[in-house]
């Protein structure tokens, strides 16, 4: 089973389930190929399958790397850098303490406030900004039909 994605409505779509039902319709545009990749021709009756497609690109560019079979590691070549020993940057330990001076941490002086009086306080700074923006309204109509 796929990933399953929710939509803002709500409802739940699975892409993997969604797009194996649908691989056999036809892709939108001019290609004239199916959303699996088949080749399409007349009534869209598939002409060439996507394996014999790509089977046939490889044979056309024997330079062309094909995928790897899923059992199968590819061959990895490791190479030697081009920079001989001389050019290659040295890094040398330094020492923390003379890069970076350390200066004390100021002390921060902690208050212990009522909630009730910090609710008061956020409460008032809502009333005084819906106030404000009422002000900065007053002589324009919205749809509501207030002035």
């Amino acid at each position: 089973m796929g990933r399953t994605y929710r939509t803002m409505n709500g409802r739940q779509v699975d892409m993997d389930k969604l797009r194996s039902q649908n691989e056999l319709t036809p892709a939108v545009g001019n290609m004239k190929v199916n959303a699996r990749g088949d080749e399409l021709g007349a009534g869209g009756k598939i002409v060439r399958t996507r394996e014999q497609i790509v089977s046939s690109y490889y044979e056309a560019n024997p330079k062309a790397t094909p995928d790897v079979p899923a059992g199968e590691q590819p061959v990895v070549q490791k190479s030697k850098p081009n920079n001989p020993p001389s050019q290659t940057m040295k890094i040398e330990d330094t020492p923390v303490s003379s890069v970076i001076e350390e200066e004390p941490m100021p002390e921060v002086k902690t208050e212990t406030v009522d909630p009730v009086v910090a609710e008061e306080k956020v409460l008032d700074k809502g009333v005084e900004a819906v106030k404000k923006a009422r002000s900065r309204r007053r002589g324009i109509s919205d749809a509501t039909g207030e002035k």
